[in-house]
């Protein structure tokens, strides 16, 4: 059953990251043109405008035309596979992953006294959630979009500030990923291809066309790529403790939405006109930087106090690291030593010295979701026993 599990998860990922990049190389290219379309040569009225891109030896004479009442192309390519095989792979690992083993993935007792149950309620009503507050805050016509854009920056925080104290640092960020790809898919199919849809049904019928439909389109199609580069690094995130084990990883976090989104406006803007753009994105990578470079804050710092007795060390390990990190690994979750890490011999564990202090000490998110218990004073203990030269006595 493990192997299947397995083979399922690998299987779920290969699909999810080509389905995510179809999807979001094909948005990124049509916003790209849209933002460098030129007025077309021939002055005529359906066509919007007109650009050239080179490759493969030739080049592309693109223009882009309005709709017409009673005129309408042979074929037409909708683009909405992308967007629904990216979001039902990425949901499906989410439950394979993070939801049958949420006692080690969703729940950190060091954040909160959740159960696995309620973690996953948590996450759950954060994916839907997330939508309805955003979609309602759009549709409103009560509010204009320059304070909808301030509103949903400090609705995202908040959301960001409950992620992280209510789950895990990984669960956090993978669920604040999640939420904004189900607002990026959703988008798609609420707002994007039905409008269009509508355009292309009264142009076969010869009707008036309502070009606003496509103006709303657009609009939430700008959104998406706004969302795009903070959702592809909440994709990698949990394979970068670093990244998401801060105590302020709330702000490291917020940090990384804001650069992703200002990357994407300079990408396909381009940097005229946007000097606020690229300040503030600069900005946000020096913050980066310094919150995620060097010991957490809040770590014991390294110390000269004498290293404790390797038999307490070994101890610790035994205690809180051996169930995954062992040649015969006990936690049901794991049938290989975890991530390949073997602590069962002292030279194994001396070998994993610098990576201990990392771990366990500095970033500690080891043990995964403290699942078995380890206290500040034997981390405080295996960060002397390190700093000391990691001695074998």
């Amino acid at each position: 059953m493990t192997t299947l599990s397995e083979w399922l998860s690998l299987l779920l990922r290969w699909i999810h990251v080509i389905a995510g990049i179809m999807w979001i190389g094909d948005s990124l290219l049509f916003m790209w043109i849209d933002s460098h379309l030129h007025p077309d040569p021939q002055g005529r009225r359906e066509v919007a405008g007109v650009t050239w891109l080179i490759h493969g030896g030739g080049y592309y004479h693109l223009e882009k035309r309005l709709l017409v009442p009673g005129r309408l192309p042979p074929r037409l390519r909708w683009f909405w596979l992308e967007a629904t095989t990216t979001w039902l792979s990425g949901f499906l690992l989410l439950i394979i992953i993070y939801y049958l083993s949420a006692d080690a993935f969703m729940v950190d007792r060091a954040v909160s006294a959740l159960t696995p149950g309620q973690a996953i309620a948590v996450g759950l009503s954060m994916i839907a959630g997330g939508w309805i507050l955003y979609d309602g805050l759009w549709r409103s016509r009560l509010i204009r979009p320059p304070l909808a854009a301030l509103i949903s920056a400090v609705l995202l925080a908040g959301v960001i500030y409950a992620a992280t104290h209510l789950l895990s640092a990984r669960a956090a960020f993978l669920h604040v990923g999640s939420m904004l790809g189900t607002i990026m898919a959703a988008n798609v199919w609420v707002h994007i291809l039905p409008p269009q849809y509508r355009m292309v049904q009264a142009a076969r019928a010869g009707r008036e066309i309502d070009h606003t439909l496509g103006v709303h389109a657009k609009t939430r199609s700008t959104h998406n790529t706004y969302l795009t580069f903070p959702a592809i690094f909440l994709m990698l995130s949990p394979h970068f403790p670093a990244i998401y084990a801060s105590p302020l990883n709330w702000v490291v976090l917020s940090l990384f939405i804001v650069f992703g989104a200002g990357i994407r406006h300079l990408m396909l803007v381009g940097p005229r006109g946007a000097r606020g753009t690229a300040l503030a994105t600069a900005a946000a990578a020096l913050a980066l930087v310094y919150l995620t470079v060097g010991p957490a804050p809040g770590a014991p710092p390294p110390t000269n106090v004498t290293a404790p007795p390797f038999v307490e060390v070994r101890a610790i390990i035994v205690r809180r690291c051996a169930a995954c990190h062992s040649e015969t690994p006990t936690d049901p979750d794991f049938r290989a030593p975890a991530g390949g890490v073997r602590l069962d011999t002292p030279a194994q564990i001396r070998a994993q010295a610098a990576r201990i202090r990392a771990r366990v000490v500095d970033q500690r998110n080891m043990p995964l979701g403290n699942e078995t218990g380890m206290t500040d004073e034997e981390r405080a203990a295996l960060g002397r026993w390190v700093d000391a030269g990691a001695p074998l006595k």
